[in-house]
C-alpha cells in the first residue's frame, strides 16, 4: 500500500512539473496585429512580449493563471487559463483605451494637468530612489532593417551583387543588424550595476548605440542614446519641465480602481533636447504609469530622424513599481540611405 500511495505521488509529481506552452496573438479592433504588448501572468513577473507580427509564447509549469495583456494606449484584458502539457491557444483583441473627462472645476484659467505634473514632480526623486537594490532577468532584442541603399554613398558605388549574396534585394532593403539575448541586470545604490549575459545571439555588423537597458523619465536629463546624445534630454517631470513644456489634461480612465490621468506634452520651442507625446501618471500616487514620447531633430536629435519611446509601468508590490517593457523605434535617412529599426526590453522576472 506504501509503495502505491509513493507511485501515486511521483506520477502526481511529474504531471505537475510538465511544462505547457501557451501561444496566440494580440489584435487591436481591426484586426491588425499589436508589435510589442505585453502577456504577463498575474500575481508573478513572468511573461513574454508579441513579436512584430503580435505574436507570442509563454511557457508554463501545470496549474491554473490569470493573463494580463497590455499595450499603451489600449484597454487592459485579462483571461484565466488552465496550463497542462498540451499547448493552449490564448488570442488577445484589445479595444482603444477611452478616456473621459472627470468633472474637474478648472479656476482661473487653469488645465488640471498643470497641478498634477507639479505633484509628480514632487515625487520624482522619492521615486528615483526607492529601491537600494533588485535583480531582474531581461530579454532584449534588437533589430535594423535597410529600407534603401542608394547606388552611390559619398561618392562611391555600391556593391549591389555583394549585397545580394549577403540577403539584401535589388533596392538594398535587408536585415542590417539582429541581436537577441537574456541578461541578468543586479543593482545597487548608488550606481553599482553588474551584468551577466544568460544566452545570446547575433548577427550583422552592428551601431554601436548605446542604449540604456530602461531609460528613466524620473531624473532631470534622461539619457536615451549615450554618446549619440550625450547631454540626454529633459523629462517631462524635471525639475524645470514647467520651462519647457506646455501640458494638457487629456482625460483619465482607471485600471485596477486606480484613476490613471493622461498627459499630452508639448515642448514650448523647437532646437532644446525635448520630448513630445503623452505621460500617464497614477492620481494620487503621482507615478508613471506609462509614457508614449517622441523625439525628433527638431529637438536636438542626432544621426537619427526619429526615436519614439514606449513604456509601461507595473506592481511588483504594493509601494514599488519597475518598467515591465520598453520599445525603442528608430529611423533614419542619411544620403539616401534609409533604416529603420527597434530595441525592445522584458522583464522576465525581478527580486
Amino acid at each position: 500500500m506504501k509503495r502505491a500511495f509513493f507511485f501515486i505521488f511521483c506520477v502526481l509529481t511529474i504531471i505537475s512539473s510538465y511544462a505547457g506552452t501557451v501561444t496566440g496573438i494580440v489584435l487591436d479592433e481591426q484586426g491588425n496585429p499589436l508589435s510589442y504588448a505585453s502577456i504577463t501572468v498575474k500575481g508573478t513577473t513572468k511573461g513574454a512580449i508579441t513579436n512584430t507580427e503580435g505574436k507570442y509564447t509563454l511557457n508554463l509549469t501545470a496549474g491554473s493563471y490569470i493573463l494580463i495583456c497590455q499595450y499603451v494606449g489600449f484597454k487592459k484584458e485579462e483571461k484565466n487559463i488552465t496550463v497542462d502539457a498540451n499547448i493552449l491557444v490564448v488570442n488577445f483583441k484589445l479595444s482603444i483605451q477611452e478616456v473621459t473627462m472627470q468633472e474637474v472645476i478648472i479656476k482661473r484659467g487653469d488645465d488640471p494637468a498643470l497641478e498634477i505634473i507639479r505633484n509628480t514632480i514632487k515625487k520624482r526623486d522619492y521615486y528615483n530612489k526607492q529601491v537600494d537594490s533588485f535583480q531582474v532577468d531581461i530579454y532584449i532584442k534588437g533589430l535594423v532593417r535597410s529600407r534603401n541603399i542608394p547606388d552611390k554613398i559619398m561618392g562611391q558605388k555600391t556593391n549591389k551583387e555583394e549585397m545580394k549574396n549577403s540577403g539584401f534585394d535589388s533596392l538594398g532593403r535587408g536585415i542590417l543588424f539582429l541581436s537577441e539575448s537574456q541578461t541578468k541586470l543586479s543593482y545597487k545604490k548608488p550606481d553599482k550595476y553588474k551584468y551577466e549575459v544568460i544566452s545570446s545571439r547575433q548577427a550583422g555588423g552592428g551601431y554601436g548605440f548605446s542604449i540604456p537597458f530602461f531609460i528613466n523619465f524620473y531624473v532631470n536629463n534622461v539619457d536615451v542614446f549615450g554618446d549619440i546624445n550625450p547631454r540626454g534630454f529633459i523629462s517631462p517631470i524635471a525639475d524645470g519641465a514647467f520651462r519647457y513644456y506646455k501640458f494638457h489634461y487629456d482625460g483619465s480612465f482607471f485600471e485596477n480602481d486606480k484613476m490613471i490621468d493622461r498627459i499630452k506634452v508639448t515642448p514650448k520651442r523647437k532646437n532644446e533636447p525635448l520630448f513630445e507625446g503623452y505621460v500617464q501618471i497614477v492620481d494620487g500616487e503621482w507615478r508613471l504609469h506609462s509614457v508614449n514620447l517622441k523625439l525628433t531633430k527638431n529637438y536636438q536629435l542626432q544621426l537619427i530622424d526619429t526615436a519614439i519611446i514606449t513604456q509601461l509601468n507595473s506592481a511588483i508590490t504594493e509601494e514599488v513599481w519597475k518598467t515591465q517593457n520598453q520599445v525603442v523605434y528608430v529611423a533614419a535617412n542619411t544620403l539616401g540611405f534609409e533604416w529603420t529599426g527597434y530595441f525592445k526590453m522584458f522583464i522576465l522576472t525581478i527580486t
